[in-house]
């Protein structure tokens, strides 16, 4: 895989980052915390589907999720950003960490429609920033 685009932007405060903590309905993996401590969101290419990675602020997740009413549509997920299109990124919670990543269609938002994109957000990570194979 050859480099690609990453837009990162401040890192998360301490505040933010608790809060989202404390409030989530899952104990958040680490590596997302870590991703969210670089950079409080951002932008880039995505080595695996969906191809384009828009990771939403820590002070944001909560709010986009009752928002798009993720718990009552997808019960068992949790969103945490988006391809900036019409594909939905959440963590799938139904099973035991480490959480598997999965993309969603915000149309229609069902738990038939999620597609397995990564292993964990450790996984997931290593491809932030990277072109896939298809766009090389």
């Amino acid at each position: 895989m050859t480099q690609g685009v990453w837009l990162p932007v401040d890192p998360a405060s301490k505040v933010a980052l608790e809060r989202l903590q404390e409030k989530g309905p899952l104990r958040l993996p680490p590596e997302y915390i870590d991703q969210l401590a670089a950079s409080d969101g951002g932008e880039g290419d995505l080595g695996v589907q969906p191809g384009w990675i828009v990771l939403w602020p820590a002070d944001e997740v909560l709010a986009h999720n009752a928002g798009y009413s993720v718990s009552e549509f997808l019960p068992g997920f949790f969103g945490f950003g988006s391809n900036g299109g019409g594909e939905l990124l959440a963590f799938d919670i139904r099973g035991s960490e480490p959480y598997p990543i999965v993309m969603v269609p915000f149309i229609p938002m069902e738990v038939g429609e999620a597609v397995r994109i990564a292993s964990s957000f450790g996984e997931l990570r290593n491809q932030i920033g990277k072109l896939s194979k298809s766009d090389t």
